[in-house]
């Protein structure tokens, strides 16, 4: 339950062993790379190192995904190999390309076999057009084609046709008008004279209409409706032939097309990996993180398919000392696990820090359900949080945290024998917020010296680990300081609850001043002690900073004091429903208004209160506990995957 341990890791060896390597890493998922420039800046070798600038398989993975959709199959899910492919890029390429042309010209052919059914559907719906005057297509004279053009255009292109014809020798009339939206098309017959086809066609093209090639030399062809019906049908019937040939050739040859997306997809994913590292002379170098637990497992690996390749490992602590920026992973319970958006809200620890996942667990549920202890309340909070869920109007992540918070406001609410704020249905199994305010509220304070002590407590961890020895002895968040706040509870302690403790008092001042005077000194201290190393900026700087951390010592344990205030206050707004209820229940219609007010009134607890306690617990995490110790600035470790 911390962050895991990291190790830096170099390959050094021939290519092809550097992509079994490569291989396994994927499979593994727990490496992330690095650029080796980062381990050979400034090094004499620095010169000799190339890196990698292009993945030349992304073209050609792009162009298999397109076949993939053309053809019309879904995604294909790509297995992870046992070993890397030994095929070349050309023959890759060779491969690709040699289906990609057999799917365009079916494509192309498609297209055409398209574009000739249109135009006999237009010439249908014109000769249908002409019959209705009583004439035939047959009637028309040849030169008539020259003055007549059908073609398609959008919908926003055929209005600017007609606004072009006002001011052109032209009639443009539509034919077919296929749907509403701007980008359908619509089929037009234009006359114009044939002096003027030059202009005409640039007409044309501005409006991007797409002509008919005219046949022949007149329109006798299509003057048969039966026969030109008949063309139609056997045009379509072939464009569908054509536009099933990429299915069937998929079919018939699944299983070649599937090794083909597999080898491309692991050379590309190969590549990717190995494109982080570079050539050093002859050799290709792999550099990166992952967790010390796995190291083992990958030099086994590195022995059996790469042994001509040499492995470095590095402690991520002493990298981290160095001042290299590690990542971070954190491991902790699958319970646990789900308050990791808690601190990752405030920011993600980083390397050397401690993860206080666990602690914001406990104290979280905690604190929730110390200030909204409720059996009815807590039930409708789970309830509510499903169904917000579902409705995706939370995220899962967040969604977890509030059902286990709600968990721990029925727990609480057994412990307050709280039910819907009533006190009286059930008998509190510990202490009741409403009758037992001076028992709750010391409690408060306890929690909250506890609280802080923890945080003192990780402060002190980080700063051993980092081996800033000074800071651990003499900050008011180190040794000096936890024991100067021990003393002054306990000296406060005593005054209330031990009569006279007038000599105590002065012992426990004697050595509060010593611990004063020393965190004030501290930074005089570090530099004899320690070779040097000071607290802080040193002077008066350092002076207020002590001043301030005292009276933090102060705020920060009257600040839980909220927890019983707010135990207090939910008892108090729930009362102040039932009240209301009450209030209006002897009136006409009383019981229905009192429902109404009852169901209002507590939906406004669970969800307005239940908002603002968790705004207030945040707070006691965030601004009393992290406080204390935490500084985050962590990045994500972010690991290799076979999956894209």
């Amino acid at each position: 339950m911390a962050v895991v341990g990291m190790a830096g890791v170099s390959f050094i060896g021939p290519r092809e062993e550097i992509e079994n390597i490569a291989l396994a890493l994927l499979k593994m998922e727990n490496f992330e790379p690095m650029s080796p420039e980062v381990i050979m800046d400034a090094h004499p070798l620095s010169s000799r190192f190339q890196t990698f600038r292009g993945n030349p398989y992304d073209a050609l993975l792009e162009k298999l995904d397109e076949l993939w959709l053309k053809a019309g199959l879904p995604v294909f899910q790509c297995r992870i190999v046992d070993r890397v492919p030994s095929a070349s890029l050309p023959e890759l390429e060779a491969k690709i390309d040699q289906v990609t042309k057999k799917i365009e010209e079916w494509s192309a052919r498609t297209e055409e076999l398209r574009r000739e059914y249109e135009r006999w559907r237009a010439m249908l719906a014109f000769g249908d057009a002409i019959r209705e005057t009583g004439r035939s297509l047959t009637d028309l004279p040849s030169a008539f084609c020259e003055s007549v053009t059908i073609g398609t255009l959008t919908r926003e292109n055929w209005r600017r046709l007609r606004e072009a014809s006002l001011a052109a020798p032209i009639l443009a009339m539509p034919l077919m008008d296929e749907g509403r939206s701007e980008a359908d098309k619509v089929t037009v017959i234009v006359f114009y004279n044939s002096d003027y086809r030059e202009e005409i066609q640039k007409i044309f093209s501005s409006v991007h209409m797409y002509l008919f090639p005219a046949e022949g030399v007149g329109y006798g062809q299509y003057d048969k409706r039966d026969a030109v019906s008949y063309r139609m049908e056997a045009i379509e019937a072939e464009r569908e032939s054509y536009r099933d040939m990429p299915g069937r050739y998929a079919a018939e040859n699944r299983f070649e097309l599937a090794k083909l997306y597999e080898t491309v997809y692991a050379k590309q994913r190969i590549f990717s990996l190995c494109q982080m590292g570079g050539d050093l002379s002859e050799m290709t170098v792999l550099a990166g993180w992952m967790p010390r637990k796995s190291f083992g497992e990958v030099r086994a690996i590195a022995e059996e398919k790469a042994p001509h390749a040499l492995v470095i490992s590095e402690d991520g602590d002493a990298l981290e000392r160095e001042g290299n920026e590690l990542p971070t992973l954190l491991h902790n319970l699958p319970l646990v696990r789900r308050f990791q958006e808690i601190v990752r809200l405030y920011s993600l620890p980083s390397y050397s820090e401690i993860d206080p996942t666990f602690v914001v667990a406990v104290s979280f549920c905690l604190f929730f359900g110390f200030m909204f202890g409720d059996v009815g309340h807590g039930a409708a909070l789970i309830l509510g949080t499903y169904f917000l869920e579902k409705k995706k109007m939370m995220g899962p992540a967040i969604g977890s945290v509030m059902r286990i918070a709600g968990s721990f406001s029925v727990l609480f609410g057994f412990l307050y024998g709280s039910v819907f704020g009533n006190e009286e249905l059930i008998p509190p199994m510990w202490l009741s917020p409403m009758h037992d305010v001076n028992e709750i509220l010391p409690v408060s304070i306890g929690i909250g010296i506890l609280f802080l002590t923890i945080g003192i407590c990780f402060k002190i961890w980080n700063t051993v680990h980092k081996r800033e020895w000074g800071e651990v002895f003499f900050s008011p968040e180190g040794v000096a300081g936890l024991l100067f706040y021990w003393l002054a509870v306990g000296q406060a302690a005593a005054v209330f609850t031990v009569p006279g403790w007038a000599l105590g008092t002065v012992f426990f001042a004697a050595v509060m001043a010593f611990l004063f005077m020393l965190m004030i000194f501290g930074n005089g201290a570090a530099k004899l002690l320690f070779h040097g190393e000071t607290v802080d900026e040193g002077g008066v700087v350092h002076v207020f900073s002590v001043f301030h951390a005292m009276l933090n010592f102060v705020s920060n344990t009257a600040s839980f004091v909220r927890l019983a205030a707010f135990a207090l206050n939910h008892v108090g707004l729930s009362g102040a429903v039932f009240m209301l209820g009450q209030m209006v229940e002897n009136a006409p219609g009383g019981k229905l208004y009192c429902a109404l007010i009852l169901l209002l009134g507590h939906l406004i607890i669970i969800g307005l209160e239940g908002m603002i306690v968790f705004i207030q617990t945040l707070r006691l995490e965030y601004y009393e506990f992290f406080g204390k110790f935490y500084r985050g600035g962590g990045r994500d470790f972010a690991p290799v995957a076979w999956k894209k």
